[in-house]
């Protein structure tokens, strides 16, 4: 069994108040044999040593990022501090930081971490929580990919870092008050009664069109051809115009794409559209694989949240809750851009401890028709792992 507990603050610029108000917290609430922190803050926390001066205080390791924006059940907002608490006498857990990624190294650096961590428990994982850097030229999606490798397809949940600005300029991981840009952060957990449920919703039926197209022509992330086709091409077909600006562009076309071997279809952004009718895609693209166009809207949001939610509260209680929306749903509910977080309060915090945060890409294992997970990078999508 594991037990949370939450602990936050709000306050910014006075350290010594900060510790005090989260310290009391964990004292007031009792740790087990084991336990590990997840936290997720606003970057100026990092700025004014907070962030260092309380992993240097805590007696366990610490693994987190920056988001644009926090909830648990106390306390919701953007200039907020979290930190989940996981403790258990029956669950091991270890942790680990790679060396800054690059597109020549991401694949050892991550296989390298990966082990240092499992070397550190008595058998392999039951499941990880990973933070990833924001890196443009790096897609999640390819971590992820690697990551799958190094641990052997044990399910993975997590999300990239993100910030307050929309470029996702100063997103950072941050490990035992360590702050870093280009590093990944991975929490692996070990137990015989760990048994995690992943659930995912980013668009209602009724945002996704009927129609699909096969993907004739990829490669990984990049989307070259649909039905023979440069995807300016299709897209002009079934009556989408594009603008000219990318991240409008990302917003308003987002791709369910059916990977064909039974599991959950998973939303995808469009990032970038070339001359040549070439895409950048946010998560891989084979093949062979179709997808739907889809919709995202206030509507939309506030639904599949709910749905989430509902898929959550249908199991058998849980010890803890830990959720991961994709940023671009704050940003499309403006000027209300808190509906969703209070969306999740109003259902949830009187049911079980849970933490929120927002994400630059979301992490999470889809099932298959035999109920076999498999990891997959997702868009605009609302994840959660109960356990």
């Amino acid at each position: 069994m594991i037990k949370m507990i939450n602990a936050y603050t709000t306050e910014i610029d006075d350290v010594n108040a900060a510790l005090a108000e989260i310290l009391e917290k964990l004292d007031s609430n009792g740790l087990l044999k084991n336990s590990v922190g997840l936290l997720t803050c606003y970057n100026e926390f990092i700025e004014t040593n907070i962030v260092e001066d309380l992993c240097q205080r805590l007696p366990f390791d610490v693994i987190g990022c920056t988001t644009l924006a926090n909830a648990l059940s106390a306390e919701h907002g953007m200039y907020m501090l979290q930190l989940a608490v996981f403790t258990s006498d029956d669950v091991s857990f270890s942790t680990a930081l790679s060396k800054p990624l690059s597109l020549d190294n991401y694949g050892d650096e991550i296989k390298i971490a990966y082990d240092e961590a499992r070397s550190a428990l008595p058998g392999d994982p039951s499941f990880i929580i990973s933070f990833f850097p924001f890196l443009p030229e790096l897609s999640g999606a390819y971590l992820l990919e690697s990551f799958d490798r190094a641990c052997g397809g044990a399910p993975i949940f997590g999300m990239v870092a993100s910030d307050t600005t929309m470029a996702i300029e100063n997103a950072k991981v941050i490990y035992n008050g360590k702050s870093e840009k280009c590093s990944a952060v991975m929490l692996l957990l070990h137990g015989d009664n760990i048994n995690p449920q992943f659930i995912k919703t980013s668009l209602p039926e009724r945002n996704i069109r009927k129609q699909k197209a096969i993907i004739t022509e990829s490669d990984g992330c990049i989307l070259k051809r649909v039905n023979d086709m440069p995807l300016t091409d299709y897209l002009n077909g079934v009556g989408i115009k594009l603008v000219e600006d990318i991240a409008a562009n990302a917003l308003v076309i987002p791709l369910m794409v059916d990977y064909g071997n039974g599991e959950e279809s998973v939303a995808v952004a469009v990032y970038h559209i070339g001359e040549d009718g070439t895409a950048v895609c946010g998560a891989e693209v084979p093949c062979g694989a179709s997808f739907s166009i889809g919709e995202i809207d206030r509507n939309g949001i506030i639904e599949t949240a709910l749905a989430t939610l509902e898929k959550v509260l249908e199991g058998e209680y849980a010890d803890c809750l830990v959720m991961f929306p994709c940023i671009t749903r704050y940003h499309m509910l403006s000027p209300n851009y808190e509906d969703e977080i209070k969306t999740v309060k109003g259902l949830m915090e009187d049911k079980m401890p849970f933490a929120l945060a927002y994400a630059g890409g979301e992490i999470c294992p889809v099932y298959d028709e035999t109920g076999k997970t498999h990891n997959r990078f997702h868009n605009y999508t609302f994840i959660a792992c109960i356990f």
